[in-house]
């Protein structure tokens, strides 16, 4: 027997997938142009997120009742069923009277906001010791979207029809720089 010990044997570090500061790029300028849609025309921007809403839920509704067909007799049937019907009529409310909509998706969209928010400070926090990842600006978007959340919250309900899609529109455009910031601090392969 040796002396000397051999040395801990290191994990294998991930290597970064190439053309993943492209997709970080891609990515970054779709959501800047779709925030800079939005931003010019907010009313048309809160009118399609109702809408898209809508078809979302009666979309997941139906999908819902789709799979009680196949598993029928799986647990928790009734509930299941009723999150479909609830689902498939909430959908069907959102796209015929869409504005209306607006209204109650103006508090989702804030509480969504202060949640994305919450989150990107979350994931700001646990990459800053990394040198080469700008956590402040990762943080700085998270606090935005909780300021802007709240604003939203806050304002109901004469914010309801211009507001969700003006925050909207900010909310896009510092994603996309956030995904612009991080993509230069993504190691090169």
């Amino acid at each position: 027997m040796s002396d000397t010990a051999a040395p801990p044997a290191q994990a294998p570090q991930a290597s970064p997938r190439p053309g993943g500061r492209l997709i970080f790029m891609v990515v970054g300028a779709l959501m800047i142009a779709f925030g800079v849609a939005a931003a010019f025309a907010p009313m048309l921007a809160t009118f399609a997120a109702s809408v898209w809403f809508g078809a979302a839920m009666l979309a997941a509704g139906v999908s819902g009742l789709a799979l009680l067909i196949v598993d029928w007799r799986a647990k928790g049937f009734a509930w299941r069923l009723l999150w479909s019907v609830v689902a498939i009529l909430g959908g069907i409310c959102l796209l015929l009277h869409p504005w209306p909509g607006a209204l109650a998706l103006t508090v989702i969209l804030g509480a969504a906001l202060i949640a994305q928010g919450a989150i990107a400070i979350g994931h700001a926090l646990a990459h800053r010791t990394h040198t080469s990842c700008p956590w402040g600006r990762m943080a700085l978007g998270g606090v935005l979207a909780i300021v802007l959340g709240g604003l939203l919250i806050w304002a109901l309900p004469h914010s309801g029809m211009i507001a969700p899609g003006v925050f909207l529109a900010i909310n896009l455009i510092s994603f996309g720089l956030s995904l612009f910031a991080t993509a230069p601090a993504r190691p090169a392969p």
